[in-house]
C-alpha cells in the first residue's frame, strides 16, 4: 500500500535522496513565497537604514562606560548645565538674573572709570602689569594730583611724574599724554617691584631712585620719601575702602535692603 501511494506522488530526484512534493499546489505557493521574501528583504533594509545610527550611538555610549567604571546598562544622570557659552561665571550670572549684583571685578572697573580721574586708563594699565588699580591710582594722585601737564622742579613730567631719562628708556615720546604716561609709569613700578620684591621698597625707589634704595639697603633716610610712602599707602586704602563700600551698597540696593 505504501509503495502504491509513492508511485502516485510526483517526485524530484536531487542527489542521493528523494525530496517529495507534499502537494502539487506548492508550485504556486513557491512564487508567492518569492514575493514575500522580496518584501521582507526590502523591509529589513529600511529598518537597517533607520536603526544603524541608533545602534552606533548605543555602541559608542556603552563602549565609553568601562572608562567611567560603569556597567553598560547603568544609567548615568546628565550633569546640570553650566552654560559654557559664557566666558565667565560672572557674565553668566548677570545674563540669567538682572537682580543679581554686578561681579566684583566688573564693578571695580566701572567704579574706577566713573569715580577716578583717568580711571579707565589706570585700571587697564594696572591689570596689564598685575598691579592693584587702587595702588596705581594712589601713586598718580600723590605724584601729580591728576594733573597731566604738571612739571616738577626736578623736571619730572605728567601724571606719574616720569623724568626725561626714564621716559627715554621706556620709549615715551610724549610724557604729557595720559595714556602713554600712565602706561610707562605703571610698567616702571612693576619693574621696581620685581627687583626689590617689596611694595614699600618699590615705592621708595619710585620716589628717591632705585640707586638710593640699593645704596642704603632699604628706605632712604629722606623725609620726602617717607612722607611719600605714607601718602601712597593712605590713599591706596582710601580707594580700596571707597570701592568696597560702593560695592556693598550696590548689593544691598539690588536685594532691597536699603
Amino acid at each position: 500500500m505504501l509503495q502504491q501511494s509513492r508511485r502516485n506522488i510526483p517526485q524530484w530526484r536531487g542527489g542521493q535522496e528523494d525530496i517529495r512534493v507534499v502537494c502539487s499546489c506548492q508550485h504556486h505557493s513557491r512564487g508567492r513565497g518569492l514575493w514575500r521574501d522580496a518584501w521582507r528583504t526590502a523591509a529589513r533594509g529600511a529598518a537597517l537604514l533607520v536603526g544603524l545610527p541608533l545602534v552606533f550611538a548605543a555602541v559608542d555610549i556603552t563602549s565609553a562606560t568601562p572608562n567611567l567604571g560603569l556597567e553598560p546598562a547603568q544609567a548615568v544622570p546628565a550633569p546640570p548645565s553650566s552654560l559654557r557659552i559664557f566666558t565667565t561665571d560672572t557674565i553668566r550670572d548677570q545674563f540669567l538674573s538682572s537682580t543679581r549684583p554686578m561681579g566684583l571685578e566688573m564693578f571695580k572697573e566701572s567704579y574706577f572709570r566713573m569715580n577716578v580721574p583717568f580711571g579707565e586708563i589706570i585700571y587697564s594699565e594696572a591689570r596689564k602689569n598685575d598691579l592693584p588699580p587702587e595702588l596705581v591710582a594712589a601713586i598718580v594722585h600723590t605724584e601729580s594730583d591728576f594733573r597731566p601737564r604738571l612739571i616738577s622742579n626736578k623736571s619730572a613730567q605728567g601724571l606719574m611724574q616720569i623724568v626725561p631719562s626714564t621716559a627715554r628708556i621706556l620709549g615715551v615720546d610724549d610724557p604729557f599724554d595720559p595714556q602713554k604716561n600712565i602706561a610707562a609709569g605703571t610698567r616702571y613700578y612693576r619693574y621696581l617691584l620685581n627687583r626689590f620684591n617689596d611694595e614699600t621698597m618699590a615705592l621708595a625707589a619710585y620716589n628717591a631712585g632705585e640707586g638710593n634704595v640699593a645704596r642704603f639697603g632699604g628706605i632712604p633716610p629722606f623725609a620726602e620719601t617717607r612722607d611719600y610712602i605714607t601718602k601712597v599707602n593712605r590713599r591706596t586704602r582710601h580707594y580700596r575702602d571707597n570701592f568696597r563700600n560702593s560695592y556693598i551698597t550696590s548689593v544691598r540696593v539690588r536685594r532691597g535692603l536699603l
